[in-house]
């Protein structure tokens, strides 16, 4: 009995002393573990990864776009720089002389149906027109109603649809000061704008209230603002049977300087690179200017016209380009027609049956900075007038595209004639005729 005891006390310390080591041993890689991590390099590290595992497993779907916004908020603090333009851009200005509507005009363009359809008249040079970034021309007519009627010289009124051909061959901007500005009156002149305003031409010369008259026209084409100013040398009398306060404002004359002064300073402040002047001057049927042409010319100038286009003799006068000094102190280049010649009417004297289509390109170059006159040419231009199926026609030809002949004999004598005439009075060493 005492052994057995013996036995069971031998098995209870054994068992005793297993749990003690047992103990021991789970305990000391703890130990380890708490000493590792009192390294404060050690710490460090593991907390920041917690953060980083933390962040990653939130599941919270706006944690990456919080990111993306922080990233956004940081371009608009430091916004990259525009880039600016280099290198060079242009534009090509085209323009016509005097469209005028004679009676015959009139009855070649009145249709079987009793409207008026002027689209032939413009068809050869509608190309032409078409390669412009800005065409324009002086509409020496003003637009009238069936109601109140149509008529001639020497007061003109002509039909609606005249200014929508003009619309389908090219144009884009019309100018309205010249010596028949008011032959319709004051209707003629409100009822003109209206109908270039409903056919999306842009307009300049005439106006229907002060505000219209004191905006300038600008015309922004590849980066390249142009302002276009017209003026008047006069309205054959018919001021006199106008409102006094409203002509003050419905036409620009010519003879009004600080006016003019004005109008090339604003266009200036409103970022006007380039103007243009079109000016309704000189004497009728004369092939070159008289002195107060040429002297107004300078004026322009000085003040800051950087090119000037002229009409009403209803025959061409020659160019002229030179280098001049403004008022402000600016040398630059200056380019002056004296006369556009007829675009189109019913004159079938020599050199009035004629005209043309001058071209002059505008340059910018955007790392020297300067707005430059680049290449000029033009088309001569002749008015076909014949007779088919006992009706008459009258199309604008652009010579050098009919100078093999398939007219009759007369006609291809005239088109070589003024190919002639236009080209020994225009060319010089900076325009030439184009082939």
């Amino acid at each position: 009995m005492m052994k057995y005891r013996i036995s069971i006390l031998f098995v209870l310390c054994l068992f005793t002393i297993s749990l003690i080591t047992l103990s021991a041993c789970s305990l000391l890689p703890n130990l380890n573990r708490e000493e590792h991590l009192d390294k404060p390099e050690d710490r460090n590290l593991t907390t920041n990864q917690n953060d980083i595992i933390e962040d990653k497993d939130t599941g919270d779907e706006n944690a990456e776009d919080e990111y993306i916004e922080d990233e956004d908020a940081k371009d608009e603090t430091h916004p990259q720089q525009e880039q600016k333009p280099t290198g060079r851009t242009s534009i090509k200005i085209s323009v016509v002389g005097d469209i005028m509507v004679h009676m015959h005009q009139l009855k070649a363009a009145k249709q079987p149906d009793g409207n008026y359809d002027f689209t032939e008249v413009f068809e050869d040079i509608r190309p032409y027109l078409q390669e412009a970034d800005i065409a324009m021309a002086n509409l020496e007519t003003t637009i009238s109603t069936d109601e109140i009627g149509y008529t001639a010289y020497p007061r003109f009124r002509s039909p609606e649809s005249l200014i929508s051909a003009l619309k389908e061959a090219g144009f884009d901007v019309i100018t309205t000061a010249n010596n028949h500005s008011l032959d319709g009156l004051e209707f003629g002149v409100t009822n003109t704008l209206d109908k270039l305003d409903q056919y999306g031409l842009l307009h300049t010369g005439t106006a229907r209230s002060p505000e219209e008259r004191d905006r300038v026209l600008i015309v922004d084409k590849n980066d390249i603002k142009v302002a276009i100013l017209a003026y008047t040398y006069g309205t054959n009398g018919m001021e006199s049977a106008v409102d006094k306060d409203k002509l003050s404002y419905m036409v620009n004359y010519l003879n009004d300087i600080s006016k003019i002064e004005k109008d090339i300073q604003q266009a200036k402040v409103e970022g006007a690179e380039f103007i243009v002047a079109c000016i309704h001057w000189g004497d009728e049927y004369v092939r070159n200017p008289n002195q107060a042409q040429k002297e107004m010319a300078d004026k322009l100038f000085s003040m800051g016209v950087d090119a000037i286009f002229g009409s009403h003799p209803h025959v061409i006068q020659p160019t002229e380009k030179k280098t001049i000094i403004t008022d402000e102190g600016q040398e630059k280049d200056v380019f002056v027609i004296y006369s556009l010649g007829n675009i189109v009417s019913n004159q079938r004297n020599r050199y009035r049956d004629s005209g043309l289509i001058l071209n002059l390109e505008v340059v910018k170059d955007y790392d020297k900075g300067t707005i430059e006159i680049g290449e000029i040419d033009y088309i001569p231009t002749w008015v076909y007038r014949y007779t088919e199926n006992d009706r008459l026609h009258y199309r604008i030809l652009p010579v050098k595209d009919f100078m093999d002949g398939g007219f009759d004999a007369a006609t291809n004598a005239r088109i070589k004639e003024v190919w002639n005439e236009t080209t020994s009075h225009i060319d010089d060493e900076y325009i030439k005729a184009r082939d």
